[in-house]
């Protein structure tokens, strides 16, 4: 039976193509027999159309990444003043972590602002496999990173997973300095629930540090809940010889699932 309640961040989702197919064919159907759904999608467009008229990316983008800067500016001098190192990985404010994604989302709207929508890569991707995808704003576009792909300090990145099914995931990385950083959940006594979507985002986008050689991502997925405490320690178990953690496997139970890329480090020059 069809469920015939439909939320309004379905509808906006439905509109962004991110639902299972599943739920995005019974909108479809639940649309064409229902004027009143098929008016709310109508506001929904002409909404959308309104705020892209009112805050079009080529002025917005560009405030977005002034404020980005800014941010980086007041984290280094804070760095100069105390002994503490900050995160490997720049986790962004509320405020900018905020404005950060809203910049990769109007990148991958598709159909509003053709200009802004094309993301070189993503064609390539399968969104039947569970897998991590890795984004990165270079210039006035999002490119899609690939295994094996260069990587330079400073660059921005926003992560994705790709759950195709599995119901629990834990993602996290380590680079060649030897650190291991937990991306979701965000905190160890979180719950490793996936988001069912086609293709979900992180909260947080992220500047990638100076540390060496690499910086390899993981996506540990299982149909039950997952001991982040016990994954993280196997990561650093890995990580102890670089040579392995750049292309072994971590040990897991047979019961998980594992993806991986490997992204070479490169010094970004100043």
């Amino acid at each position: 039976m069809k469920n015939k309640y439909i939320r309004t961040w379905e509808l906006e989702r439905y509109l962004l193509g991110e639902l299972s197919p599943h739920r995005m064919e019974e909108i479809k159907k639940l649309a064409q027999e229902d004027p009143e759904i098929r008016k709310q999608i109508e506001h929904l467009k002409q909404t959308n159309t309104e705020i892209l008229k009112q805050h079009p990316p080529e002025t917005m983008i560009p405030e977005i990444l002034k404020q980005y800067e800014e941010n980086r500016r007041q984290a280094k001098i804070k760095e100069r003043t105390r002994p503490i190192t900050l995160k490997r990985l720049l986790y962004a404010g509320p405020v900018l972590a905020s404005a950060i994604v809203l910049l990769f989302i109007v990148f991958f709207r598709n159909g509003t602002t053709p200009d802004y929508t094309r993301i070189k890569g993503e064609e390539s991707i399968d969104f039947t496999k569970t897998q991590i995808i890795i984004y990165r704003k270079k210039n006035s576009e999002i490119e899609l990173l690939k295994n094996g792909d260069q990587a330079s300090a400073g660059d921005l990145f926003q992560i994705a997973y790709v759950p195709a099914g599995q119901t629990h995931g834990i993602i996290l990385s380590a680079d060649g300095s030897g650190v291991v950083t937990l991306h979701f959940p965000e905190d160890k006594s979180q719950s490793t629930s996936l988001q069912q979507e086609k293709k979900n985002l992180l909260p947080s986008s992220y500047e990638l540090d100076d540390a060496p050689d690499f910086e390899r991502f993981f996506f540990i997925t299982a149909m039950k809940e997952i001991d982040v405490e016990d994954i993280i320690k196997k990561a650093e178990e890995l990580v102890a010889s670089l040579a392995s953690a750049k292309t072994s496997s971590l040990e897991l139970p047979e019961s998980h699932s594992q993806f991986s890329i490997l992204l070479k480090k490169e010094k970004k020059n100043d």
